[in-house]
């Protein structure tokens, strides 16, 4: 279980779709104002041979027309073109490529983004770290595409389960984070609870009509203190629950109190 390391940040809320257009509208106007450019310095040219702009342009107004109109639509839509490639980019960067949810990169900098906030306020944030108990069992009995079609299972499970504004990532492997901006660890430690039981009740159908079930096991952790506590530290908590979570039998959810001295609860994991 390695903790990943902190990146830029991206100006997005939470689990909220994040804008890829915005490369799109920013290349088609910086296109667009070459375009006009070229159109003024066209002119240029002519007034500095000594031909009149004004009065060729009402000789052929259609044709400077087309000209002009042209070149601007022509440089727009390649900038838009090439805008939409790097949205494109942009959009691989920050998701899964598996699950679709979004990666460590994504999570760290929506991390980063929330303890900005937190340093002004006085809300909780809490972290819940998922592992799927014995999943190389999956791979081994099944193989890897059955193993795949887990992971996109669980996924889906985790984006029903988030509240607007929550973050859920896939860090690597069978590990799933779920970033819980203005949540009390309590509270994140019974919605970790809620998607541990619907997990452990789920069972998954294999298209050779062959039923898997998983369990998943969960560290959580939470703080107020943005001052004292970075978003790696937190993340290293609740992998020291995480850690006791399978230490202690799996299939369950242990929460860790970040405070001076560090205490673990054993959350009621009956059905």
């Amino acid at each position: 279980m390695n903790m990943p390391t902190t990146t830029k940040k991206f100006p997005t809320d939470g689990f909220a779709e994040y804008d890829y257009s915005l490369n799109r509208y920013r290349r088609a106007f910086q296109f667009f104002l070459f375009a006009v450019a070229v159109d003024v310095l066209f002119i240029l040219v002519e007034l500095a041979a000594g031909i009149s702009p004004l009065e060729d342009i009402r000789r052929n107004p259609w044709l400077y027309g087309y000209v002009f109109f042209i070149t601007i639509a022509s440089f727009s839509f390649f900038g838009a073109m090439i805008g939409w490639r790097e949205d494109q980019l942009e959009a691989l960067a920050l998701r899964d490529s598996l699950t679709g949810l979004f990666n460590s990169r994504y999570l760290w900098a929506r991390m980063d983004e929330q303890w900005a906030t937190g340093k002004r306020e006085t809300g909780a944030s809490s972290l819940v770290l998922f592992d799927l108990d014995h999943f190389k069992r999956v791979n081994d009995s099944y193989g890897h595409p059955i193993g795949d079609e887990l992971l996109k299972h669980i996924g889906r499970i985790l984006q029903n389960a988030a509240r607007k504004g929550d973050t859920v990532s896939r860090i690597g492997g069978e590990e799933f984070v779920l970033f819980l901006p203005n949540t009390e660890e309590t509270d994140a430690a019974a919605i970790a609870e809620r998607i541990r039981h619907t997990i452990s009740r789920t069972t998954m159908i294999t298209h050779r009509k062959q039923p898997i079930k998983i369990t998943v096991s969960a560290g959580v952790a939470g703080t107020r203190k943005y001052t004292a506590i970075t978003p790696q530290m937190l993340y290293a908590q609740a992998d020291k629950a995480l850690y006791l979570a399978k230490a202690q039998g799996r299939n369950r959810v242990i929460t860790s109190t970040i405070s001076n001295r560090e205490s673990y609860n054993t959350l009621d994991t009956k059905a």
